[in-house]
Formats: structure tokens, C-alpha cells, sequence
């Protein structure tokens, strides 16, 4: 995303105003209340994961109480600005910089020729300046457009995510304890927060919460959120040993079938 000292200041506000009715509309939609209780829930786990995980106390044993609480509060004023797809938006987004940039230096250039009667430098800049628009002109209306909506799209997630993000972080008034296996779990409550990992863990223990409420699931799954909180609880060592989220769900499912 472009920074302000890049961005017109009228341009500044209007996305602002967006921003802040998209906030609103997705602090509207979303029952963050429940959001809250599945983070509860992933925080303990991360505590469980403490207590039974020797080397995740290891790696916190020179640090003292007040070291550990800042140290899981440390990612607090970052989350609301964490762009899960910033690369991505980047890359995109470069060739359209790169062109824009080389238009400008090749306008100031022709603008240049023509003060000081510089021929062969009039004519490479307005050469340069057509092979751009050709450029330009050959890329499909439907290409630009297709690439329009994924921007948006990758927007809006970005948006949401920054908004849950702000709502579920966790900062000083909730790590003034002196279990420091709560607190370890605080901060890596948060610093998933900096990833995917946060959300789709209370994302899933939502569901989870939620599932209960069916008529149908009900009947074959009195309490599923606890069954998957023990399911995990009891392969701490195979989730602390695979290479993330992803590979530690998929050696879960291989082992349980």
C-alpha cells in the first residue's frame, strides 16, 4: 500500500472514510463476542502446550516476568497494520509503478529536448512515450479488470483481517498475571495474529462452538470443541515437530486414520 507522504491527501481522506465504514460494517456483521471466547480457548492450549513442552520453557527461562509480559506485547501496536498480502500487492502493482515512472522521466525528458533544441533527445523520449502507450493498449480490458477485482478482493481480506486483528490482540491488562505459562501463551496468541495462524485457529474453534446449535450435529457430537481441544492437547509433540499449521493437520489426519 502506498504511504501517505505518496498518497494525495483528498485521496488520504476518501480511503479513510472506506476503511472506517468497512471496519464498522464488519465489527457489525462479525460476533466478535464469540470470537473471543474461541481465542480464550486457543490461549489455553497455548498454555497447556507450555507446560507440557520442556524446550518452549527453556526458551523463555532467562526471561523474568516483567521481560516475558513485554515480550508478549511487543506485536500489540503492529497488528492493525498487518498486510497478509502485502508481497503479493507489490508485485502486482510494480509494473503499473514502473511504467507510470519511466512516463514521467520520459515527459520531463521531451520537455527538456524541446528547451534546448536537442533532437535525437526529443525523438528517444517521444518514442519512449508510444511504446508505452502501446504497451498499455495491449493489455485486455479484461485482464485490467480481472486484476481490479483481485486487488479488491485482496483489499477487503486485508481490511477484515487488520479489523479482527485489532479486536483480538491481546495487550498490558490482560498479561498482569504470574502464571508465566499464561503469558507466553498471550504472546504467541498475538504474534500469530502477524499470520494466518491467529484467525483461522479462532475461526475454527467458532465453528466448533457453534456446531453444537445443529440439530443433526448435536445428536452425533455432544461436545465437539472439546473432543479437538484433547485431540490436539494429546499430539503436542507431533505439532510442535511439523513444518506448520498445514503439515501438522495433515500428520494429525494420517495418524488418526
Amino acid at each position: 500500500m502506498p504511504s501517505q507522504s505518496e498518497t494525495h491527501p483528498a485521496h488520504s481522506l476518501r480511503q479513510n472514510k472506506i476503511s472506517k465504514l468497512w471496519t464498522r460494517l464488519v465489527l457489525y456483521l462479525v460476533p466478535i463476542g464469540d470470537l473471543k471466547t474461541a481465542r480464550e480457548q486457543v490461549v489455553e492450549i497455548y498454555a497447556m502446550a507450555y507446560l507440557d513442552i520442556g524446550e518452549f520453557q527453556e526458551a523463555f527461562s532467562d526471561h523474568s516476568n516483567p521481560e516475558l509480559r513485554d515480550w508478549a506485547v511487543e506485536p500489540y501496536s503492529r497488528i492493525p497494520d498487518y498486510d497478509p498480502h502485502e508481497t503479493v500487492t507489490s508485485l502486482l502493482v510494480l509494473p503499473e509503478k514502473i511504467l507510470g515512472w519511466l512516463s514521467k522521466i520520459l515527459t520531463v525528458a521531451t520537455v527538456v529536448a524541446g528547451l534546448v533544441s536537442a533532437r535525437w533527445l526529443y525523438s528517444l523520449a517521444m518514442d519512449g512515450l508510444q511504446l508505452i502507450e502501446v504497451v498499455e493498449a495491449s493489455i485486455p480490458l479484461t485482464a485490467i479488470a480481472a486484476g481490479i477485482v483481485y486487488l479488491w478482493f485482496l483489499y477487503a481480506d486485508t481490511l477484515v483481517h487488520q479489523t479482527l486483528g485489532e479486536e483480538l490482540r491481546v495487550g498490558q491488562a490482560r498479561v498482569q498475571t504470574r502464571r508465566r505459562a499464561e503469558i507466553a501463551a498471550h504472546g504467541v496468541w498475538n504474534r500469530s495474529l502477524l499470520g494466518q495462524t491467529g484467525l483461522f485457529l479462532v475461526g475454527f474453534f467458532y465453528i466448533l462452538n457453534a456446531l453444537p446449535e445443529l440439530a443433526v450435529v448435536g445428536r452425533l457430537f455432544n461436545d465437539p470443541t472439546s473432543y479437538f481441544t484433547q485431540l490436539i492437547t494429546n499430539n503436542f509433540d507431533l505439532f510442535y515437530h511439523s513444518d506448520g499449521l498445514i503439515d501438522a493437520l495433515q500428520n494429525l489426519i494420517q495418524k488418526e486414520v
